[in-house]
């Protein structure tokens, strides 16, 4: 009995002595095992991906065949111009009920920038029908008004039907720049 229990001493004080020791040695050997079960799992992915892949290209990719044969020729830039205006005059038309300040209300502000937005600057494409150049020279039109009012004070009533005026003016615009099919695969665009 006394020799089990000086061989129990025995080994415990050299595993104490040799702990750092053997601690760094278990840590490679989980290491090792670690690294060949990543090794082994990318090594399944990669011929299951390769087998995926030659059965993809035996098929036809769908997401091809649903675009449209020709791009359209519009300006995305004119577009998104219209849809920020549009954006603008609608929180114009809000905040314009909202407040009855002049100078420093959000109405005010937003119909500066508003007023301030030049489309000249946005060629409309080259086969753009006589519609479009009709439609966009009355929402020029309907900008200078704007300007006009803001110059000279005009009412919150007057601005407003002019915001209203100009907001279906842009979006009649943005409907007879951008075709239907291409409307439809817009995501989340606003149709009122």
């Amino acid at each position: 009995m006394d020799a089990l229990q000086d061989t129990l001493y025995a080994a415990s004080l050299w595993a104490k002595e040799w702990q750092p020791l053997l601690a760094g040695l278990l840590v490679v050997v989980a290491a090792l095992i670690v690294s060949r079960a990543t090794l082994k799992a990318a090594a399944i992915n990669s011929a299951a991906r390769s087998r995926s892949d030659a059965r993809d290209r035996s098929l036809p990719d769908l997401r091809q065949s649903a675009r449209p044969a020709n791009p359209p020729a519009v300006s995305t830039e004119l577009i998104g111009t219209l849809e920020q205006l549009r954006s603008m005059i609608r929180s114009a038309l809000a905040s314009l009920t909202l407040t009855s300040e002049k100078e420093n209300g959000p109405a005010y502000f937003l119909c500066q920038r508003i007023a301030h937005l030049r489309l000249e600057r946005f060629a409309l494409p080259p086969n753009a029908t006589k519609s479009a150049h009709e439609m966009r020279a009355a929402l020029s039109e309907q900008l200078e008004s704007l300007r006009q009012h803001l110059k000279k004070d005009g009412s919150p009533t007057e601005i407003s039907q002019i915001l209203v005026q100009l907001n279906a003016s842009a979006r009649n615009l943005a409907n007879i720049l951008v075709p239907a099919p291409v409307k439809r695969q817009q995501a989340g665009s606003d149709t009122g």
